[in-house]
């Protein structure tokens, strides 16, 4: 019995240990079945954030753009139609910035188109001698944008073109309001020499007479030269020019020797002035006389009219009468 029994349990072993080998071989495919059957068995889950409901955090260099999904139900029982997600738009800096841009952007051409900001023409007061339509032609400014003015620039344009403007203010208000006010110089003399004709003032400042038939001071000095030259200023040319018309013309005593000597004038005999010989007029007898200037302009008429009685008894008839220096008067029988 003990052989017969020792006999089956070597038997038994050997099947125990196939058993043992293709269990521990069985093992680890049936735990793969198992795993593989349930990672299929659960559906595909869709995770936007943490399980806190916040966001999870982005992955550095790459943007997360949140969609919305919507999800209509149709009249089928259990169907349903899906649209595309559309992305969330967030308003942020740059947008904001980009909006005032291009609000300003139309502003600004809103401003530079409109004629409610456009100037049409210049209001002007204080004029005399010149019309308005004179000054807003100088101006040019019909048509453009009021805040595109300058009222110091206009001044100047307008001081340079009318040297006869002593004083100029223009005042801008929105939104198409321009205001000038000049101060016209009042022309004491006018002085013709080479063909034309200025007018001056009592400083001295000459300017164009601008309409040839408007009638000027009636005090009028025919000059054959320029005159003489002011302290400091450049050498007087031939013949007046626009440029010597917008400053002063006249040295101020020498308009103070024209308007006192104008008073000794016979009637209806204009003043002259010669380079050299000074000041003078034109005898009505056919003679021009110099007086040089009016620095003892008394004892120089005296000598004058002393003059006229020696040429009278000698019956002379002179072209040319100098009482520039009273010690040392002359005269000319021929030019």
């Amino acid at each position: 019995m003990t052989e017969i029994f020792d006999w089956l349990k070597s038997v038994q072993k050997p099947a125990a240990r196939r058993k043992d080998k293709r269990t521990k071989k069985l093992k680890p495919q049936t735990a793969t079945r198992r795993y593989n059957y349930e990672a299929r068995s659960q559906p595909p889950v869709m995770v936007r954030g943490n399980l806190d409901g916040m966001p999870l955090k982005a992955r550095k260099g790459v943007k997360s753009k949140a969609r919305r999904r919507y999800d209509f139900s149709l009249n089928v029982p259990g169907a349903e139609m899906r649209l595309p997600a559309l992305p969330m738009v967030s308003i942020g800096p740059r947008l904001i910035s980009g909006l005032l841009v291009v609000a300003l952007g139309f502003l600004a051409y809103f401003l530079w188109t409109t004629p409610t900001f456009q100037v049409q023409a210049a209001k002007i007061a204080g004029l005399q001698r010149l019309a308005s339509n004179d000054v807003n032609t100088v101006l040019d400014i019909s048509g453009q944008p009021i805040f595109t003015l300058s009222s110091q620039e206009l001044e100047k344009k307008l001081q340079e073109a009318f040297p006869e403007f002593s004083a100029v203010s223009v005042k801008i208000g929105f939104p198409q309001d321009v205001q000038v006010t000049v101060v016209e110089r009042q022309p004491i003399l006018t002085w013709r020499q080479a063909d034309r004709t200025i007018l001056v003032d009592a400083n001295g400042v000459a300017f164009p007479q601008r309409d040839p038939a408007e009638v000027g001071p009636a005090l009028t000095v025919e000059a054959s030269g320029p005159p003489a030259a002011l302290a400091g200023a450049a050498p007087e040319t031939d013949q007046p020019d626009d440029a010597q018309t917008n400053a002063q013309f006249l040295p101020v005593d020498m308009v103070s020797a024209i308007l006192s000597m104008s008073a000794f004038v016979p009637q209806n005999t204009p003043l002259i002035y010669d380079s050299e010989h000074g000041l003078g007029w034109k005898d009505n007898q056919g003679w021009d006389v110099y007086f040089g200037d009016i620095k003892d302009i008394d004892m120089k008429l005296r000598v004058y009219q002393a003059m006229l009685k020696t040429f009278k008894k000698e019956k002379i008839n002179p072209v040319l009468i100098s009482v520039e220096y009273v010690h040392t008067p002359y005269y000319r029988l021929e030019r």
